[in-house]
């Protein structure tokens, strides 16, 4: 229903967030998450048998930001959580599908946990973020909801 007289609006930082684990998923603190069906769990590529499975799986993987904590899931989904925050990281660049710096300002790809790609091929990797910056060290992405 339309607001009829003014209200006190809550408001959610935005760059914190606390997400169920995916069962038996080992997170480590600093890792790119992703939600796979809603849990978090390391930054991957598509799983499956083949290339279609993998890029079906992969364009259901979210990424949430990167770890504040380690967490090792429980037995069963949702048994643990984890802490995530949104941001502009420094990651490892693939050096068989390296970022460079006409990449700046575009989407980059994860490839795990620690490390994001230039490509997706075969549609089999997540959009990590877009990138910000390069350097020797590695890619800046701007990871989290909406980046």
């Amino acid at each position: 229903m339309a607001l009829t007289q003014g209200r006190k609006v809550q408001e959610r930082g935005g760059k914190q967030h606390g997400h169920p684990v995916a069962a038996n998923a080992v997170i480590h603190a600093g890792a790119l998450v992703v939600l796979a069906a809603g849990w978090a769990a390391p930054g991957r590529t598509g799983a499956g048998a083949d290339n279609a499975a993998k890029a079906a799986d992969a364009a259901t993987l979210q990424v949430v930001g990167i770890a504040e904590e380690a967490v090792t899931g429980g037995p069963a989904n949702g048994d643990a959580r984890v802490r995530t925050r949104a941001g502009c990281f420094l990651f490892d660049n693939l050096s068989t599908d390296a970022v460079t710096r006409a990449d700046i300002g575009k989407p980059c790809f994860v490839v795990d946990d620690e490390t994001v790609a230039k490509t997706s091929p075969n549609n089999t990797r997540a959009r990590a973020g877009i990138v910000d910056d390069l350097e020797d060290a590695g890619v800046w992405v701007r990871v989290g909801a909406g980046r």
